[in-house]
């Protein structure tokens, strides 16, 4: 086959495939032309997931009518003039591929004005050839129409995903240069319903308060730390939030270079999470929106073709001053004292080993004081959950004096954390059935008490154990549900009042695309109103005060299934319905609840770390402790 040049159309329609990937993309670009442009209003407009109309309104300067046909030319920019500005590139748009790529897609109607023109100026184009240029009357500003994207490139097309998805990512897009820029007034309309509209004050708190609520914005800690290397100056600011405030998936993760928006991925994330260091468990990610501030010498935008990504001239700068800023924040706010291991100064004989039943060594030396100098924060809050209901600067009633060892005591007045809520006296015949008794993976425990309504005290013939009573249960629960409903919906009860959940939109259209798979996964929803799914039955086990946080994390799980199986997607759904379904910290037990509860423990297969990972337990055996009172060197 002969090399020829490609015809013109044909290399416009290649060339828009590098920056025009699905609706987003479109939204996007738009949206950076409108920032640079000096708007304080954007209006964002989707129907049928953006594949049937787009429009993008702002009130920045506009375009010159005599320049309007220019600006859909292959590379034209009023914001590169040589090449040394490349080096240097302080807007957001500066290739000139934008809008000739996405004409050449679709039919795209410009209507323009700047504040010098009387009246404003229409450009109609359809698959990259203008249709006709007329004048028209309008405020300042543009508004970009998109019609029919993708309609002269069917193979294209048949990639685009659900109008769900695609309203999702359109969402996400709008989302992060709401938080990049809260000086500007954003409002984001789907299928013709308000999806989200921000003050535009200024403030990125409120910004943040506006998506994802009061709640959030409650634990959000501010971020601002200056730093100085060489030439450079860094500076980070923003908010991250506590470490009891987290997500299982990093789309909550907004992160801005220059107030630029870029993928949360690399090493940037692995900073950030390497701040929250032993606050956060595995899977779990915090909330953050984060500007990073830098010369734009130091940075180089241009090197993918979406410009979600760029390239620090000085990494180790900018990635240590991102790590200091978040953890000083966090260390700041923090009033949990860290436990900093084992001492240099003790003996051998005064040194307390912990360690994981298989005896692997907890803390990473041996040569630190077990516990510091520092005052001790009255009661510390010592788990991350998110279903963690109690207040941890709040004084706990006096645990009840427990009859010796394995006599169970004469009241049964506490409620069971093994019954649904409306189930008050415990009831072993209600005790998750496990699979038969096989070997025996954990030594016969016995009971001897409850430590900080959290910890089960047990002890055997080769030590003491502390089990955590929340992963404990959880894995009961995580192995009873995969064993009970492999390949059959998972048993639901029947609310007595159908139950409104308030959710971000984006969130609530998600679960609306997957109401068949809530159905298998024990729920019963409809779609109630923008925001709201309206709940007439839920998993069996599933405690109601968890639901809204149990949907979080399902639509986490959903949003990033990509090629996940069906076997897959189920496995997380269990492991989410589990942690929700479980006994939390906080919780008294009784004593024949504890001792069920380490039965039904012991019967699991894998009985040492519940479904995320956290062990269920600590062990010090008898060695350890007789060393510390001196019996035995």
């Amino acid at each position: 086959m002969p090399i020829r040049v490609l015809d013109p159309t044909l290399a416009a329609q290649i060339a828009a495939g590098e920056v025009v990937e699905r609706p987003a993309s479109v939204v996007k670009e738009l949206i950076e032309n409108s920032v640079d442009a000096g708007a304080t209003e954007i209006r964002v407009e989707a129907r049928e997931g953006g594949k049937r109309e787009l429009r993008i309104q702002d009130n920045g300067s506009g375009i010159p009518s005599d320049e309007v046909e220019t600006a859909f030319l292959r590379h034209a920019t009023s914001k590169v003039t040589e090449i040394e500005d490349l080096f240097s590139i302080r807007t957001l748009g500066f290739r000139g591929e934008a809008l000739p790529s996405i004409a050449s897609v679709a039919q795209v109607t410009c209507l323009t004005r700047t504040a010098d023109d009387e009246v404003g100026t229409e450009l109609r184009i359809a698959g990259g050839e203008i249709q006709a240029k007329t004048h028209r009357g309008c405020s300042v500003g543009t508004t970009f129409t998109i019609r029919n994207l993708f309609y002269n490139t069917p193979a294209r097309l048949k990639f685009m995903r659900s109008d769900a998805t695609e309203m999702s990512q359109i969402s996400t897009i709008v989302t992060q240069y709401a938080l990049a820029y809260p000086n500007i007034r954003w409002t984001l309309l789907l299928d013709g319903k308000l999806a989200l509209q921000t003050p535009g004050n200024g403030r990125l708190l409120d910004a943040l308060i506006e998506l994802y609520g009061i709640d959030v914005g409650r634990e959000m800690i501010s971020v601002d730390r200056t730093s100085e290397a060489e030439d450079e100056t860094v500076r980070v600011h923003g908010f991250v939030s506590q470490p009891s405030t987290f997500r299982a998936a990093r789309s909550y993760m907004h992160l801005f270079v220059n107030q630029r928006w870029i993928k949360p991925q690399g090493n940037l994330v692995y900073m950030i999470e390497e701040a929250y260091h032993t606050l956060l468990m595995k899977g779990r990610h915090p909330i953050v929106a984060l500007n990073i501030e830098l010369e734009p010498e130091a940075v180089d935008v241009n090197v993918h073709p979406t410009k979600s990504e760029v390239k620090f001239r000085n990494q180790s700068h900018v990635y240590g001053a991102l790590t200091k800023a978040v953890r000083e924040a966090l260390a700041a706010q923090s009033t949990i004292r860290a436990w900093t291991g084992f001492g240099a100064n003790e003996s051998v004989n005064r040194r307390v080993e912990l360690r994981s039943p298989n005896g692997e060594r907890r803390g990473a030396s041996n040569d630190a004081p077990l516990f510091d100098d520092a005052p001790v924060a009255p009661r510390p809050q010592v788990n991350n959950y998110p279903d963690d209901d109690f207040d941890s600067t709040v004084a706990l009633p006096p645990i009840a004096k427990q009859a010796r060892f394995d006599t169970p005591p004469t009241s049964q007045s506490q409620p069971s954390a093994f019954l649904p809520p409306q189930q008050q006296a415990f009831d072993p015949a209600y005790a998750p059935s496990m699979p038969e008794p096989g070997e025996a993976k954990l030594p016969m425990l016995r009971v001897v008490g409850q430590v900080n309504e959290t910890y089960i005290v047990a002890e055997s013939s080769d030590g003491m154990y502390l089990v955590d009573q929340h992963a404990a249960h959880e894995r009961v629960v995580y192995e009873r549900l995969m064993a009970e409903h492999q390949d059959v919906p998972i048993e639901r009860q029947t609310l007595m009042l159908a139950q409104p959940i308030e959710l971000p939109p984006a969130v609530t259209r998600l679960l609306s695309a997957h109401l068949a798979d809530l159905e298998q996964w024990g729920f019963e929803a409809e779609e109630f109103g923008e925001g709201t799914l309206m709940l007439r039955a839920v998993p069996s086990n599933l405690h109601v005060g968890q639901i809204a946080t149990a949907l979080m994390e399902i639509a986490d799980h959903l949003s990033y299934e990509g090629g996940a199986t069906s076997d897959d997607r189920r496995e997380k759904m269990l492991t989410t319905i589990a942690c929700h379904s479980s006994i939390r910290a906080g919780k008294t037990l009784t004593h024949e609840e504890m001792r069920q509860l380490l039965q039904q423990l012991e019967r699991c297969e894998m009985p040492r770390t519940c479904p995320h990972g956290r062990p269920t337990m600590l062990q010090i055996t008898q060695g350890q402790i007789e060393r510390q009172f001196g019996r035995k060197g």
